[in-house]
Order: structure tokens, then sequence, then C-alpha cells
């Protein structure tokens, strides 16, 4: 009797197994890449280890991004530099400092949220310093948005890390 309850019991659990990892599965390798209308720049189209990339507004205007040194180094300090042309001011308006949300994609890197501070003509600058991660590379997810408020987002830019042996 308890063998019999077990076993359908073991049944169920192995089902609600499989449903969870086929969740985690398709939200990992389905991802979009952002909400709806937030350009995203993919690593194939624009490689942040090579230069810096330009993402356009669906309102009108671009917004560019630079990272140095290049290639990107992790457990090193970074100086970040982004750009935003004319028509991408008057769209978003000015900030005094705008935040880059830095994201692992394949697992959670904690907390980075550098800020950058306008220095004039739609520029901006801003440090941080990326964590070292245990696998030979990471996939970043950077979002742009004004200071404070995460649902406004500008663009996102993805690049690739890798790990010095």
């Amino acid at each position: 009797m308890f063998t019999h309850r077990f076993n359908r019991i073991a049944a169920w659990l192995v089902a609600l197994l499989l449903l969870a990892t086929a969740w985690v599965l398709a939200d990992r390798y389905l991802d979009d890449g952002g909400s709806v209308g937030l350009p995203v720049v993919q690593p194939e189209a624009c490689d942040l280890n090579a230069g810096s990339c330009t993402a356009e507004l669906a309102e009108g205007g671009t917004i560019t991004l630079a990272i140095s040194p290049r290639p990107v180094p992790m457990l090193s300090e970074l100086q970040l530099q982004l750009v935003l042309d004319q028509q991408a001011q008057e769209v978003l308006g000015t900030h005094d400092t705008l935040e880059l949300d830095l994201a692992g994609v394949e697992m959670f890197m904690g907390y980075q949220r550098p800020t950058l501070e306008h220095t004039g003509e739609g520029r901006y600058h801003g440090t941080t310093t990326l964590p070292i991660c245990v696998t030979e590379s990471m996939t970043w997810a950077a979002t742009v948005m004004p200071a404070g408020a995460p649902d406004e987002a500008f663009a996102q830019f993805r690049f690739v890390t890798a790990r010095d042996h």
C-alpha cells in the first residue's frame, strides 16, 4: 500500500519538476531581450569589446555606449561613456544622472547599477567594476535608464566577458 502511494506521488513530483525545468529553460533561451519597445543591441550586432555600440530609439535618435578598457575585463575599473544624439536628447529630455543596470543574462551576478553623471552636450560618464564569473564567459545586459526609474529604460546593450587564464 505504501509503495503504491509513493509511486503515485513520485510520478507527480517528477512531472512537476519537468514542468518547472521547462519553464526555466524557456524563460532563459526564449528571452526576447527586454521590454516591448526597448531596443536591444545583441553582441552579434555590435561588440562592446571591440568598440562603442549604438542603439536606435523607436521615438527617434540614438544612444551610444562605450566601455573601456577593451576587451571588457572583470575585476578591473571600467570607464563608461554614454552619448545621446541631439534627437535623443529632445525625445528623452536632459537628466542630471542616468543609471546603467548591469545584469548577468545566464545567472544573477548581484546588483550592479552605476550612476552616469551628465557632463554636457548629451554626454554621460561613470565607472564600475564587474564581478568575476565562475564560468568561462558571461553575457551581460547593460540597460540605460533615468536614475531610480527602471520602468523608463531607454535601451539595452548586451556584451560578453571572458575569464583570463
